[in-house]
């Protein structure tokens, strides 16, 4: 993926236009850092990048960007920024499952899961933790928005 500076140019003008989005000179910055990097940075690492090119950027600038970028399918984000910490009585090992309407977490098991992340990436180091995190719709939302589905014809 390491494409010539004019390809990645014309493919951000591209995705801008796709997505509806103006195509800056902020946003060509952190679209150029990101486009063919595989490290995964934190914004602080994003807005240090960029900063070289773009001096008086701000940090909140760089995370407005990559917002707009995540909103509009350009990039994904690991973390859901809307989150704050979150703590867990169970110290045990198990997973989590995250409701993206009411924010709950609800924990589930799945026993094999340590066995089959050490076979497939046991090899790129040192396992300290596993977790499955699922996002979605938990059955209080859905069951929710049925009811109020079915009131809007009723």
């Amino acid at each position: 993926m390491n494409d010539s500076q004019e390809e990645i140019i014309r493919e951000f003008r591209e995705r801008c236009s796709q997505t509806g989005m103006k195509a800056t000179a902020p946003r060509l910055a952190v679209y150029r850092f990101l486009r063919n990097k595989r490290e995964h940075p934190v914004v602080d690492r994003v807005w240090e990048a960029v900063r070289e090119e773009l001096p008086t950027i701000s940090r909140e600038s760089v995370y407005r960007i990559l917002n707009d970028f995540v909103a509009h399918g350009v990039f994904a984000m690991l973390d859901r920024s809307d989150v704050v910490a979150r703590y867990d009585s169970n110290p045990e090992r198990h997973d989590h499952f995250f409701c993206t309407r009411c924010g709950r977490a609800f924990d589930f098991e799945i026993q094999q899961l340590p066995t089959i992340i050490a076979q497939v990436a046991g090899g790129l180091g040192k396992i300290e933790h596993v977790e499955a995190r699922v996002q979605g719709v938990c059955k209080d939302c859905l069951n929710n928005e049925r009811i109020n589905d079915s009131a809007d014809f009723g």
